[in-house]
């Protein structure tokens, strides 16, 4: 009864100054919703962002890296893969950014995401010496393997190439999980940024979606390796090829035969290793395939 009595005056006052009074909608013109139901080091998140107003580009962060929006053909929703690290700790993170309309507004937006804790495979094991540690010519070239990769992570193909759901290279069984940690002589090793999927020799490799080929290399420690660029910094990933069935440059559609399965590399038997970046963060590429795009 006291509010509506000071809201009467305080109107009467604006009124009697010939001033209009402010509506305040605290609704945004826009709404961010998150597909993923449980986020977590190695996820990849699913977004969409529904405007009441056209807009004509996105600019967003997450987790200190650009986060890319794809738009449906109204312009009116956006969609985006954003990668989390498999190192990532738990925690609460703000996803940032500026969208702007097709009148040129701008408005800030910003969206709180949880991931929550996980916990990885350890595996301790055991060998001569001899067989973990490098020569100086081996340890020379892995490095610069290393870096040639990571600049390919670097390049973002400001287009979406994928079109449909993906699907897996292979259908078989994994023998080794994502995110495994392994102990080797006491020596802590890089984690497991991959899956191993275990096949024959000669067993055909498919595309898990469109892309075109940035990387058909024979390297160190994994073997022939195809690397597919899918567009808006999705790479995935087939190594220990017996036989690559692609060059650079060329494009590939969702299924077709890139490769076979083989040994090459630093493994001890036949299997592919398939592994997936996204912006540069080591995701699981198992969560490509629970992707339902036409949400």
């Amino acid at each position: 009864m006291i509010w509506c009595l000071l809201r009467a005056i305080l109107i009467y006052c604006l009124l009697l100054l010939n001033v209009s009074p402010v509506v305040c909608d605290s609704k945004p013109p826009f709404e961010i919703k998150v597909f993923t139901q449980l986020i977590q080091p190695g996820s990849i998140a699913y977004l969409s962002l529904n405007s009441q107003v056209p807009l004509s580009r996105i600019e967003c962060s997450f987790l200190d890296r650009n986060a890319l929006f794809f738009k449906s053909p109204d312009t009116f929703s956006w969609k985006a893969l954003i990668g989390v690290d498999l190192e990532t700790s738990p925690g609460d993170y703000l996803l940032t950014g500026t969208i702007w309309t097709v009148n040129g507004h701008s408005i800030a937006i910003q969206k709180a995401i949880r991931i929550r804790s996980k916990k990885f495979t350890i595996q301790r094991i055991r060998v001569n010496q001899k067989y973990v540690t490098l020569s100086p010519k081996n340890s020379e070239r892995a490095i610069k393997e290393a870096q040639k990769l990571e600049a390919i992570w670097k390049k973002i193909t400001p287009e979406r190439i994928w079109k449909d759901s993906f699907v897996r290279p292979l259908s078989s069984r994994l023998t080794s999980g994502f995110g495994r940690r392994r102990i080797v002589n006491g020596e802590t090793r890089s984690p497991h940024s991959g899956v191993d999927l275990k096949a024959k020799r000669g067993t055909s490799i498919k595309a898990t979606n469109a892309g075109k080929v940035v990387l058909a290399e024979h390297l160190f420690f994994a073997g022939k390796t195809v690397v597919l660029d899918h567009g808006l910094g999705l790479y995935t990933v087939y190594a220990h090829c017996s036989k690559m069935m692609v060059k650079v440059g060329q494009t590939v559609a969702l299924g077709e035969i890139i490769g076979k399965v083989g040994s090459t590399g630093r493994v001890t038997g036949p299997h592919l290793h398939w592994a997936c970046r996204l912006g540069g963060s080591r995701v699981n590429p198992m969560n490509l395939t629970g992707i339902n795009f036409f949400n």
